[in-house]
């Protein structure tokens, strides 16, 4: 189901900026972002299959984020989540480990997020109904695009799904009130429920990818992640406007 991402020109409803970097840091993560291609590819999403009534700006440099500011219709992402992601990668020796550069494994993370935040303006725009957490139907949202329309989006998902448990792992083992009252799911959940996805989008391919998962729970765990990432594609595809 994968499209290519050439056959789009430029969409008028997503504008891309970018702060003026305050430091030499900041200018290499500017043209890191620049010439990854991630712009490219949410555009094309975008015009292919979600776009937006009202214009949508991407502001990169921000002082807050990652988010989706809906006063604005913005999605704000500071020049620090790049760097962030990337010392995560590095730390957890993501080139020896998966045989995967760090830096690709950010820019994963990044577009990722860019189609999370994505997802909330969509929602915003197109005035969809959600039933439950809101952050989750958007982490399924990003997941579900990357997976059903961009080749190799399956590996960008998991980089993205690794982020989350290198996150969680820098956690304690007990959880403040606060964030069991927080929006999001917790990290490992959203770790497990984005593989999950993965594996069920491809069972034979992605085999093992939930070897992580009691052998008791397993063969259950595998059959609901066939019909979880079945029903939520079937759910998202009805919001979903193919332009191609």
């Amino acid at each position: 189901m994968s499209t290519s991402l050439c056959s789009f020109a430029e969409n008028p409803n997503v504008s891309i900026q970018y702060s003026k970097p305050l430091s030499q840091q900041e200018v290499l993560i500017q043209t890191t972002i620049k010439e990854s291609g991630i712009n490219d590819t949410l555009i094309a999403l975008s015009k292919g299959y979600f776009p937006f009534n009202k214009m949508v700006t991407i502001q990169y440099g921000s002082v807050e984020g990652p988010l989706y500011d809906p006063n604005s219709h913005t999605i704000q992402i500071p020049y620090s989540f790049y760097q962030e992601s990337l010392n995560y990668f590095k730390q957890n020796k993501y080139q020896e480990r998966f045989n995967k550069a760090p830096q690709l494994g950010a820019i994963d993370t990044l577009l990722h997020t860019l189609l999370h935040e994505a997802g909330h303006a969509y929602i915003a725009d197109q005035n969809i109904p959600v039933l439950g957490k809101e952050e989750d139907a958007v982490d399924n949202f990003a997941t579900i695009l990357l997976l059903n329309y961009i080749d190799n989006g399956d590996d960008i998902a998991i980089s993205a799904a690794d982020m989350f448990a290198f996150e969680s792992e820098t956690r304690p083992d007990y959880y403040d009130f606060g964030e069991y009252i927080d929006e999001h799911s917790f990290d490992l959940q959203r770790y497990f429920s984005t593989l999950c996805l993965v594996y069920g989008s491809n069972p034979g391919k992605q085999s093992n990818l939930l070897d992580e998962v009691e052998n008791d729970y397993l063969k259950d765990r595998k059959e609901f992640c066939e019909f979880q990432f079945n029903s939520l594609s079937q759910s998202w595809e009805h919001y979903f406007k193919p332009t191609n």
